[in-house]
């Protein structure tokens, strides 16, 4: 193993009985191919109809009451650094044509033309996309509607959000492009993620916009040194990617949405109010799902949230990580970050600690040292936090927003005044 690589026992666990009632669920699970990034070894998921296409590698499967389906695989990941690309086959014409929540609007397109104007090739034109979709968003998480004009103009969305918005720029600009949806998979900090892929004119290469904004904070925690650039083009090794596109086909009959889905709606751009995981909604007069990130089941029967569902359904998927080659960043300094991203084990730790010194006199010094060093640690982890409050900050991105108009102006001015003479 290099410091480029890293290596894990991946398991992702999918329990949709929270919601469900009915005898038998057809459920689409996205499983994670080679892509040159990312080499998979000893895949395991039920025995199902495999779908392998442009959208990645699926399988319609079938629960029974009660079963919940699981997915496990050896995944060894490689770092890519800017010019590197991804082993995958050209465009088609998903990767050139928009899809749910990735169509240009008037905006964006006036957007991708400002952005691009006097930058020359691709690989340029790319990046400067990156960072103007990184510049007219905040983090914040998505709730009931989504897709890349909404988001563009409301200033705020979560992950995808920033995807949708740098995928439409680049149809708008004619460059093949297309959301990714996966995983961040290091020990110390999992969750769902999407960023993007776009075509160079070489092959493909991977952009996180959310990333370009926030590179300051995870880019230390996922070891690309906080360098913007780093995010495009450049891939760290702690990824795992399920699935690509959005408007995803669906592969079984096509279901509509049973009458009580009361909170359980989303709307989606180019397909409307969608009855998530109730329904499969249409998509060019096909049915389809509208994006993939974690499995998708066609639930005819939905059951009502009683208090025990409800905790089920906080459970509804779960994504374990072993036997990873690295437990910790290398960087020391980035400890204090996983110790905030993990609060209430550390609480926990602390009562846990303080409880023992009390039973046990004798430890109580060694125990009380260390609960001073974790809050310290925790203290300076909050401080370096304030960093990435900054940049999810509505006040901060209106600043940011006032300040790119002044320099267009200034810009103006100039261009003006040069022509004049």
């Amino acid at each position: 193993m290099t410091t480029d690589d890293f290596r894990c026992d991946l398991t992702i666990r999918f329990d949709p009985w929270g919601f469900a009632d009915d005898p038998e669920l057809e459920v689409l699970l996205p499983l994670p191919a080679d892509d040159g990034h990312q080499a998979v070894r000893d895949l395991r998921a039920p025995a199902g109809t495999d779908i392998a296409d442009m959208y990645g590698h699926r399988r319609l499967i079938r629960l029974k009451r009660g079963e919940v389906a699981k997915i496990s695989a050896r995944i060894e990941t490689r770092r890519l650094r800017p010019g590197d690309h991804l082993d995958l086959p050209p465009p088609g014409p998903a990767d050139r044509t928009p899809g749910p929540m990735t169509a240009p609007d008037a905006a964006l397109r006036a957007l991708a033309e400002e952005s691009l104007q006097g930058i020359e090739g691709e690989q340029a034109r790319i990046a400067a996309l990156a960072r103007t979709a990184a510049g007219v968003l905040r983090y914040r998480c998505t709730g009931g509607a989504r897709g890349a004009g909404l988001s563009n103009a409301r200033g705020w969305g979560d992950c995808g959000e920033f995807a949708f918005a740098f995928v439409a720029m680049c149809h708008a600009a004619g460059i093949a492009a297309r959301p990714v949806f996966g995983l961040i998979a290091a020990p110390w900090y999992r969750t769902p993620h999407a960023w993007a892929e776009a075509w160079d004119g070489a092959g493909w290469c991977p952009v996180d916009p959310n990333f370009v904004r926030e590179a300051g904070y995870f880019g230390p925690l996922l070891e690309t040194e906080g360098d913007p650039g780093q995010h495009v083009g450049g891939l760290d090794p702690y990824r795992v990617v399920l699935s690509r596109h959005t408007g995803i086909p669906w592969p079984g009959d096509a279901v509509a949405p049973p009458g009580d889905v009361s909170g359980l709606t989303l709307t989606f751009e180019g397909m409307g109010a969608v009855a998530v995981w109730h329904e499969t909604p249409r998509w060019k007069g096909t049915a389809a799902v509208p994006f993939l990130q974690l499995p998708w089941p066609a639930i005819r029967r939905p059951v009502r949230a009683t208090p025990l569902r409800w905790l089920r359904r906080q459970r509804a998927w779960q994504v374990r990580v072993r036997s990873p080659s690295r437990r910790l960043p290398r960087n020391p300094l980035v400890w204090a970050d996983v110790v905030v991203l993990h609060p209430y084990k550390g609480i926990f730790g602390a009562l846990a600690a303080s409880l023992a010194g009390r039973a046990v006199p004798a430890l109580a010094p060694a125990l009380d040292t260390g609960v001073l060093v974790w809050a310290a640690v925790l203290t300076l982890g909050l401080l370096r936090n304030l960093r990435l409050m900054r940049l999810r900050s509505a006040l901060w991105l209106r600043a940011e927003a006032a300040l790119r108009r002044h320099a267009a102006r200034a810009r103006a001015k100039w261009k003006l005044a040069e022509r004049t003479g």
